[in-house]
């Protein structure tokens, strides 16, 4: 089961975010309860962290935090751009529901494990991320992936 909190003000609703958890959850079934973090921030914001982070100086649409820290209180984090987001749906068009949808899942897998960092990884997780969308009755654009 995944719980997702939300820390701030969201472009979504409580409903479409239950909604992504739960095609997440039975697309890729995990006897785990997983509680992650989840943020919508601007360019600036996302920007600082990938830098601090993941020394990449340039703003990114999501970032995950994955933590393996059982004192934790959470699982991991997720950071969404809304500017981002708004660019990459009207690039694609689809609606911004359908992306932020989008970004929020991609998050979520990596905090499952799930990765890109290789041809094989990056089908892999193509492949449940169009399942996830087709659950959440989006078309799922193709996924720009970065290494």
């Amino acid at each position: 089961m995944i719980n997702l909190y939300l820390e701030g003000k969201s472009p979504l609703t409580s409903t479409q975010l239950q909604s992504i958890a739960e095609c997440v959850n039975d697309s890729v079934v995990s006897s785990k309860a997983y509680n992650i973090g989840l943020s919508f921030v601007d360019p600036k914001t996302i920007q600082e962290l990938n830098e601090k982070y993941a020394g990449n100086n340039y703003p990114t649409d999501v970032l995950s935090f994955e933590y393996n820290d059982s004192a934790q209180d959470s699982d991991g984090d997720i950071v969404v751009c809304t500017k981002i987001a708004e660019s990459q749906a009207k690039e694609n068009k689809i609606s911004l529901e359908a992306e932020l949808s989008l970004l929020v899942a991609h998050g979520i897998l990596h905090i499952l494990g799930y990765d890109h960092q290789d041809h094989k990884q990056a089908a892999s997780l193509d492949a449940i991320q169009s399942d996830i969308m087709k659950k959440l009755n989006y078309e799922y654009r193709d996924f720009k992936w970065s290494h």
